[in-house]
């Protein structure tokens, strides 16, 4: 019994998050348009405001296991935009690293949004250096403020 409940414990950790609150399915749209490997582990959705209704542009990221890892993971990156077909990605963002990414704020050229990342001597398990980081919208190009 306890190998069921397992399982089943497993397989809706694995599932994919539904429409919710308004939104689509987010995960299916960045799953199948930002990771490289398929092996998607977690993902993040940063609207330029939070009501589906009136939300018109966003960055989203996958974070992916790195095969042969002890839990390590790469991160994809890009801007999207809603069309009248729904939301589409503008352009994949390079260059674009940390964990926790939160605060995303929106200008008209460009997205600021924060990330952990590594400070100096630290493991790479464990990040606790606030990062800004500044993308252009017209290049995708991101920038390190700090």
């Amino acid at each position: 019994m306890r190998i069921v409940a397992t399982l089943c414990a497993i397989l809706a950790l694995a599932a994919p998050v539904r429409a919710q609150n308004g939104w689509p399915n987010l995960d299916a749209l960045l799953f199948s348009t930002l990771p490289a490997s398929g092996r998607a582990a977690a993902s993040f959705w940063l609207p330029d405001t939070p009501d589906p209704a009136t939300a018109t542009r966003a960055l989203g990221i996958v974070y992916e296991h790195i095969l042969g890892s002890e839990g390590s993971v790469s991160i994809a990156n890009g801007v999207y935009v809603r069309t009248t077909q729904g939301w589409q990605i503008a352009g994949v963002v390079p260059n674009l690293f940390g964990q926790s990414p939160r605060a995303a704020n929106f200008g008209p050229a460009s997205v600021d949004v924060t990330t952990t990342t590594l400070g100096p001597n630290e493991p790479r398990c464990c990040p606790t250096v606030e990062t800004r980081w500044r993308i252009d919208l017209a290049t995708f190009q991101a920038q390190r403020l700090n």
